[in-house]
């Protein structure tokens, strides 16, 4: 399998039973504007070697091989880069970086950082004062240079406060224009994960890598067990005495911050899932191309304060610098790698192309190889290339679709959440600060646009009404709740829009399966021929109303499976356990085609003017046969989609679903899995109170029908019938408190509706115990080890009740959360 860019079939002997493997033209991007030139910023390039990563320690280790191999140029660029997170044990960024820079004296190193805006930091410009500023102070050279790149959006009303609402999310690194690492991981906190483990003590964490931002820590680190480096007063970067934020001397360093609380020893860190790749050839180019675009375009002074130098050793010549483009010779003279096919696809808005442009000049683009050239012809529209190849992958699918993404939020109709009130969680959670942002733009009010879900599910309906059914499957894992606090108004408003799309909207994942389940079940009761179906399906569909309702959610697992990931420890006398975070940004199809990223399922990543976005598609042209004796064929694969899709199941489901995990499609596979995962959630929830659920922890699970407030809210462990009874109890004790002043009664009736948010108010902070306070941690007595030794693998069950009937919909911005 040689050629590229043409149909090539798999066959054997039983030619009309096997499934067909094709590499096509479709598959690949050519996005071709108004003015015939092309918009899509790369095109396939050919005959390079791809290696993933499916633990960050693994990426880490090769990570850091590569760099000290370095000999002229290294280019960072993420949407967050902590100087002091942890590459390997007690190894963080900064030591790497300054161990390369000590050695090298020929290296240059390029760092390109999101500039972050308030309310959301990523310790930018503390990453630039460590690792630009001390480093070349440290060395006496100018090696490193930082640039801090803002949002270039193309909203409406484009403006400082729509500025701060999207941001720079590519996450990759260049070694000397010859490797690349892109993917979904940042060099930053939290990141660095060996396997799923909860101990914050493990590899030798210290402080902010320390991480769980989901639960709040109640220690305050002792100096003697922090990391640090001093300026002038230290010998090694690894003094132990001196906590990190007080490292510095000197005006220019009083940016960084002071002493936070951390973990404790027996409260859980949250662990890590993400996918990296490593490309070596010629589709290096295409990504090096794209650094070098961002970094010319930004304004290098942008951010700069020159008089925090108060010396010489700072002379803005490596800030300055331009870098230069691959030219034609430069990418003749690459060698061929390997066999796989890679195209480099962006999100990147018009606002932010135009700027590239401008940077380039007409005598330096005749130098420039042929794919950039084009790209820079014309600029009429933003790039959303990850977003029409999602869809097409989606519409190519024949057997499954692996979606592992740390978002998931598409068109969903319109919202449903039984109430047109907010609950009294997220009224709580409200105030003015959601509100402002709406005012910032008009179009606050609108709801998510892109098509991901519609595209699921019309390939499901082509599952149900085809003609000869196959068949077929999608699994989609999502992280258990976004990265924050259950009690943060942005995670809750975000989780609102995440189970309207799986769940409750009208036009939701699982809803529109349902109508076409309903559909179906029309057809065969009114005897319609199957082959008559496509002709007269649309007259069922006009008549449906809410009468698919009659179809359970749970209906819908033939044909999708939705997971979470979580880990438990026992840490001293405390079982604990947290959700396995999935930040991948993942799709892998009929184990022949593989898109991995910096993309979020979700308009802010996918619709190409908001954030900039970086993805490979990624094509093996070897092969491999997976025989079905099942089914009694053989199915091609591509080796390189059928290996990652393998180990990362094997890694997540545990043992025992080997044959589960070989042919995914199959009906028995999807019993399989999602009885393991059902398995693992039922054993999790009987110990655990507090974590996500369908229903109350107190309901039978099995029951048939429950009331609406029987399902579980946001905040899991909250029992709005015991806050009711609470509320009434402390309202009638203060009106005894007033009887025999009639004046006073008065007043208390008065201010009945302020008394009780009040009294709402301290029942969640005072008596209600998830997580998310300190009072919870205080009372943890959870030791209950025994039954969660049954849990095999990681999966659990995604919970499509969850939240049902409780509007969580936080007024932010909706461009902020989805």
């Amino acid at each position: 399998m040689k050629e590229h860019n043409k149909t090539q079939v798999l066959l054997d002997k039983n030619k009309e039973q096997e499934y067909t493997s094709t590499v096509t033209d479709d598959i690949w991007l050519y996005d071709i504007n108004e003015q015939n030139n092309r918009n899509n910023f790369a095109e396939p390039i050919h005959n390079n070697s791809v290696k993933s990563y499916v633990q960050s320690y693994e990426y880490f280790q090769d990570l850091l091989t590569a760099i000290r191999s370095a000999e002229k140029e290294i280019y960072i660029s993420g949407w967050q880069v902590n100087w002091d997170a942890i590459l390997a044990p007690n190894f963080r960024v900064v030591d790497m970086l300054l161990e390369v820079a000590a050695i090298k004296k020929d290296l240059k190193i390029f760092i390109l950082l999101w500039d972050d805006c308030f309310p959301l930091e990523t310790n930018d410009d503390e990453a630039k004062i460590v690792l630009r500023n001390y480093i070349n102070e440290k060395i006496k050279r100018q090696t490193i240079a930082v640039r801090l790149d803002s949002s270039r959006n193309d909203e409406p009303f484009y403006s400082a406060a729509t500025k701060q609402f999207f941001s720079h999310h590519q996450k990759f690194v260049i070694i000397d224009r010859k490797i690349a690492f892109v993917g979904g991981i940042d060099l930053a906190y939290g990141r660095y994960s060996h396997g799923y483990k909860l101990d914050p003590n493990a590899d030798e964490r210290k402080v902010r890598n320390r991480y769980n931002p989901c639960i709040e820590p109640v220690v305050k680190p002792k100096k003697a067990e922090t990391l640090s480096f001093k300026i002038k007063r230290r010998i090694s970067l690894r003094d132990n005495e001196i906590y990190q934020g007080e490292i510095f001397e000197g005006k220019r360093y009083q940016q960084l911050p002071k002493k936070t609380h951390t973990l404790a020893d027996n409260q859980p860190i949250m662990p890590w899932q993400d996918i990296q790749v490593k490309i070596e050839g010629k589709a290096v180019f295409d990504l090096v191309t794209n650094f070098v675009l961002r970094w010319n375009q930004v304004n290098f002074i942008s951010g700069e304060n020159l008089s925090k130098y108060d010396d010489a050793t700072v002379t803005f010549e490596c800030i300055k610098r331009p870098l230069t483009l691959p030219t034609q010779e430069e990418y003749d003279a690459l060698e061929d790698k390997g066999n796989i096919s890679v195209q480099i696809l962006r999100s990147a808005p018009k606002k932010m192309r135009k700027k590239e442009k401008s940077k380039v000049s007409v005598s330096d683009r005749k130098k420039l190889q042929k794919n950039i050239k084009e790209i820079l012809e014309t600029v009429s529209e933003p790039q959303s290339d990850i977003y029409q190849v999602m869809i097409k992958l989606i519409k190519k699918a024949k057997r499954y679709i692996y979606l592992e993404n740390q978002f998931f939020v598409s068109d969903y109709g319109s919202p449903f959440a039984g109430l047109g009130r907010l609950s009294k969680v997220a009224k709580t959670e409200s105030g003015i600060k959601p509100n402002i942002t709406r005012i910032l733009s008009f179009n606050g009010k609108d709801l998510p646009e892109n098509q991901i879900v519609k595209e699921l599910s019309d390939k499901v309906a082509h599952a149900i009404f085809a003609l000869q059914p196959e068949p077929f499957h999608i699994y989609i894992t999502l992280p258990v709740h976004p990265e924050g606090k259950l009690n943060d108004g942005a995670t809750m408003a975000t989780i609102h829009h995440t189970m309207q799309t799986i769940s409750f909207g009208s036009d939701s994942l699982l809803n529109r399966i349902r109508k076409h389940l309903w559909v179906y079940q029309q057809l065969v009761k009114d005897e319609v021929p199957r082959k008559e179906w496509s002709k007269i399906r649309s007259a069922y569909y006009d008549k449906i109303g809410n009468d698919y309702q009659t179809i359970p959610l749970e209906e819908c697992g033939k044909y999708v499976t939705l997971l979470n990931l979580r880990s438990w420890a026992q840490l001293g006398d405390r079982t604990v356990t947290e959700q396995i975070y999935v930040h991948s940004k993942l799709t892998i199809v009929d184990d022949l085609y593989v898109l991995v990223g910096s993309a979020n399922i979700n308009d802010r990543s996918l619709l190409g003017g908001r954030d900039s976005e970086l993805a490979a598609l990624i094509v093996d042209n070897e092969t491999k046969i997976v025989t079905c004796p099942e089914r009694g064929i053989n199915i091609p694969v591509r080796t390189f989609a059928y290996q990652l899709r393998k180990q990362i199941w094997q890694g997540l489901y545990g043992e025992g679903l080997e044959q589960a995990i070989e042919v995914p499609e199959l009906a028995s596979s999807v019993k399989a899995i999602q009885s393991r995962a059902k398995t693992n959630a039922d054993i999790y929830e009987s110990v655990f109170p507090f974590i996500v659920r369908n229903y109350l922890y107190t309901k039978n699970t099995n029951a048939k029908s429950v009331e609406l407030n029987d399902y579980a809210s946001i905040w899991p462990a909250l029992d709005y019938k015991k806050l009711e009874n609470y509320v009434k109890e402390k309202y009638n004790k203060t009106m005894e408190m007033a009887n025999g002043d009639p004046k006073l009664k008065s007043e208390v009736r008065q201010k009945k509706r302020m008394l009780e948010d009040q009294t709402i108010k301290y029942y969640f902070e005072k008596e209600l115990k998830m997580p998310f306070n300190s009072i919870f941690w205080q009372n943890y007595d959870i030791n209950q080890h025994t039954e969660l030794q049954q849990i095999k693998g990681y999966i659990t069950l995604l919970p499509i009740h969850w939240t049902e009937g409780e509007n969580n919909a936080i007024p932010y911005h909706i461009r902020l959360v989805t």
